[in-house]
């Protein structure tokens, strides 16, 4: 149940029907009304890779966003910038509340994930995260 004052949740239904109408080519599955499951592609900019994404996302928890293919890289032995322990993507801080359950998929994570994308390709080129922003346990860039 929704908090006094926080935003209504999107039906499921209504996310997945978001992200196949934005990204025609993605694949959708709702399991047992209670979780969405997406994959689709997405290429940052005009000359970058394409990267096979995940997102995994309940009314109950976050939305969770995985790189399937290719995989992640490091540089000089390290792990990109903004990377849960899981591997999932970081990609807002949960204390600031940037993200709730009343935005839709495809038009705050599908772009955040692009943004993300985008900086760590940049981070692989040059060593430099240039993404900014806070990671729980570290330090604002």
């Amino acid at each position: 149940m929704a908090k006094v004052g926080s935003p209504k949740p999107h039906n499921l239904a209504v996310q997945a029907a978001q992200l196949k109408t934005l990204f025609p080519e993605s694949e959708t599955r709702i399991t047992r009304g209670q979780s969405l499951a997406w994959e689709g592609v997405i290429a940052p900019s005009e000359i970058s890779d394409a990267y096979l994404v995940s997102i995994s996302y309940s009314h109950a928890k976050p939305p969770k966003v995985f790189v399937i293919q290719p995989e992640l890289q490091e540089r000089d032995g390290k792990r990109p910038e903004h990377l849960w322990r899981d591997g999932s993507l970081c990609l807002y801080y949960p204390r600031a509340r940037e993200w709730n359950h009343g935005m839709l998929l495809a038009k705050t994570i599908v772009p955040w994930t692009s943004e993300w994308l985008l900086h760590y390709e940049i981070w692989l080129a040059t060593g430099k995260w240039c993404g900014g922003g806070i990671h729980p346990g570290r330090k604002a860039n």
